[in-house]
């Protein structure tokens, strides 16, 4: 069996000393590393390239590391996950670097084993959408036995909730990041009717957001619980604004009435989450954190809460 080509890394980190430092640890793991001294360079490079992941400061000259995530996001259809580095690491400067559609946030001075370890999941990440995004034979070849459950197929309870606790199990079990949403209509005084079709928007949305091994589900008459396998803290937050802002977008370009919705995340590795129950009871409240906040917000369970507020 043929060896796979290291993965193309996009480095683009305006201090000398620090961005010899990433590269020498990433070529030493094994990856092809191409440098750029700044903002502008980097997104040039990652056209002519279309290197596997970027690593960009949040402080390049001529464009800042923020510009240059969008314009890479907004060049390319795939998932090309951006990795935002900076000196300023405090909770809303991470919140901010992530706003900005980056995938995840590392704190300077470079620490070689938390580099590493996040440039591996990202790339992991990035091969679970590769993979979701071949095309399949049929239905059939999803499962054995004839079982057809797929992340957009209702299921009862019970089966979903088998189906989370086998990824939790295989989190736990591979050391992998776990995530779990849940993404609620806010409350408002409409008709059945109404609360139906939101449902079905919502669901729409939510459909155009996850992965192929990414699994959602009914949650009552108020939305929907997600679990997102090998999704960490700023990846849970990408899908969470990304439903948010793809909602707002559907409900305007179908002219249809504005509704809001709020989302709870809850993870798995945490010092506060040992099983399923956990997982699913700091969702829980989560949620109520964000509803109780007024709505339209997301909460994100990290040994705190954070609260946030998208625009």
């Amino acid at each position: 069996m043929s060896k796979s080509p290291p993965a193309t890394l996009l480095l683009a980190d305006h201090c000398t000393a620090e961005r010899e430092l990433a590269q020498a640890i990433l070529e030493q793991a094994g990856y092809r590393v191409v440098i750029a001294d700044d903002g502008q360079q980097a997104v040039e490079l990652f056209a002519a390239l279309r290197p596997q992941l970027v690593i960009v400061d949040l402080n390049t000259p001529h464009l800042s590391g923020v510009e240059a995530c969008r314009q890479i996001k907004g060049s390319t259809p795939e998932f090309i996950p951006v990795l935002l580095v900076s000196s300023k690491n405090r909770t809303q400067d991470r919140i901010d670097g992530l706003r900005s559609g980056a995938d995840d946030y590392l704190g300077k001075p470079y620490d070689s084993d938390e580099l590493l370890a996040r440039v591996e999941v990202l790339l992991r990440i990035q091969k679970s959408f590769q993979r979701a995004s071949r095309p399949v034979r049929s239905r059939r070849s999803l499962a054995q036995g004839g079982n057809i459950e797929g992340p957009h197929m209702a299921v009862t309870p019970e089966t979903f909730r088998g189906r989370v606790e086998e990824l939790f199990a295989r989190a736990h079990r591979e050391s992998d990041p776990l995530a779990c949403l849940r993404v609620a209509i806010d409350p408002s005084e409409v008709d059945e009717q109404t609360r139906d079709n939101q449902l079905q928007t919502l669901r729409t949305v939510i459909r155009s957001s996850v992965r192929g091994a990414d699994r959602f589900n009914p949650d009552g008459e108020q939305g929907y619980v997600m679990v997102l396998p090998d999704t960490h803290f700023p990846g849970a937050l990408t899908v969470a604004e990304r439903i948010i802002r793809q909602l707002h977008r559907h409900l305007r370009a179908n002219g249809e009435a504005l509704f809001t919705v709020s989302i709870g995340v809850s993870f798995y590795p945490n010092r506060d989450t040992k099983n399923v129950d956990d997982l699913l009871g700091l969702v829980d409240a989560a949620l109520d954190r964000a509803r109780a906040e007024g709505g339209g917000r997301i909460c994100l369970y990290q040994h705190q809460g954070y609260l946030y507020a998208p625009d």
